[in-house]
């Protein structure tokens, strides 16, 4: 086993580095063994002090020896002892935020993704479809970056990825709620594997992997592992020199997610040249537009936007408040727009987590909000409903 200190560099996996960052713990047994480990190791603790003060008190009282030799202390040590094992076993790495590669151009520039905006129409129901993005208090959403550079309660926000190749270990993974709908595998899981919202993991857990020679790409909701088994939701691969959909996904559009992610590199150029993916609580039920293929949409609203809302930073929005690192987002926004992807807790965009990323540059798009933006009327750059191909 790997010391806890451990600090996992690879070296380039064909022309691409792979990702700077420390081994991990998984969700999963990784995590289980930890919390039952702590939990027996606490109160086996707690059941030998109150066993070691009943005796104690027995061998004041009574006039005859009394031997410390009992069964429940001897039962509570053991357990003591069990769970100090577990712990010592699953205690997390020394972790610190990953700093992830380049990557290059994911799909053919004939996709929706290199698609510009700036001339575009705005489309008719832009004004009513933005004013339902309030929240309880009545007040507009304010953008949020999405990925940071540090640890916020537990987990680092962000879409994390890992590169992969043909010598990666190809792993079954038992797909959970949804097998009709998903991959069937063999998936290469890289080791350390980052899993969205690592360390302590809880939000939508995506594994992305991607093979830059071989131009493919796998994804996978709600990963795990279980004593050695992987488990996930659901499960794709794209070919990424396909822009036809394919019948699986991991997002609620069915939008691949690598494609649609800001990362720091990007954003260091100068210059982000593709759309990025958004977030958001208000979506209306069923009723995706192009690009999106499907909707978990929630809101029962009439004047809610649908799943595939293209939205695009006013050309006139106040920039002045904005960072370095967030004026080049609003650029792109401005450029390229956002695509509803996915219903979210809040109006955020689709980044990689960083540990170069200035978390205070970043925060400085929460001073634009839903009213800073307009949806785009993107019917005419649609080739096929079921293809991202866009026209020029």
């Amino acid at each position: 086993m790997p010391p806890a200190t451990g600090r996992f560099v690879a070296g380039t996996v064909g022309d691409v580095p792979t990702v700077d960052g420390p081994m991990m713990r998984l969700p999963g047994s990784d995590q289980f063994v930890l919390v039952v480990g702590a939990w027996l190791l606490m109160l086996s603790l707690v059941g030998l002090g109150i066993a070691v003060v009943l005796r104690w008190r027995r061998r004041r009282s009574s006039e005859l020896p009394v031997s410390w030799r009992s069964p429940a202390i001897a039962v509570t040590l053991v357990l003591a002892l069990l769970g100090a094992g577990m712990v010592v076993a699953n205690r997390p790495y020394a972790f610190r935020v990953p700093e992830f590669p380049p990557v290059g151009p994911l799909l053919p520039p004939n996709s929706f993704f290199s698609s510009t905006v700036t001339d575009l129409p705005v489309a008719p129901d832009s004004t009513r479809w933005l004013d339902s993005q309030r929240d309880s208090n009545g007040d507009l959403f304010p953008l949020t970056p999405g990925a940071y550079g540090s640890v916020t309660n537990g987990v680092v926000f962000g879409i994390p990825f890992n590169v992969v190749d043909d010598s990666t270990p190809r792993y079954d993974v038992d797909i959970k709620r949804f097998p009709k709908s998903s991959y069937d595998g063999p998936i290469p899981i890289s080791d350390p594997a980052y899993i969205q919202s690592l360390p302590a993991y809880g939000i939508d857990n995506h594994y992305v992997a991607i093979d830059p020679a071989g131009r493919r790409m796998w994804e996978l909701l709600a990963a795990r592992r279980w004593f050695g088994r992987w488990e996930a939701d659901s499960a794709a691969l794209w070919n990424l020199d396909d822009l036809t959909f394919p019948a699986w996904s991991t997002t609620a559009s069915g939008l691949p997610l690598l494609p649609g992610v800001y990362t720091y590199d990007q954003v260091a150029s100068g210059r982000i040249d593709h759309v990025i993916l958004c977030t958001t609580p208000v979506i209306r039920k069923p009723d995706p537009i192009w690009p999106a293929q499907a909707s978990d949409g929630r809101s029962a609203d009439p004047d809610a936007p649908p799943m595939g809302a293209w939205l695009r930073l006013r050309p006139n929005a106040p920039l002045d408040a904005l960072g370095p690192q967030a004026r080049v987002i609003a650029r792109a926004m401005q450029e390229h727009g956002i695509v509803i992807s996915d219903t979210g807790g809040n109006f955020a965009l689709r980044g990689t987590p960083d540990a170069r990323w200035d978390d205070r540059d970043l925060r400085t798009l929460s001073t634009l909000s839903a009213e800073d933006f307009e949806v785009v009327d993107a019917s005419s750059l649609e080739v096929s409903p079921d293809s991202m191909a866009a026209r020029p």
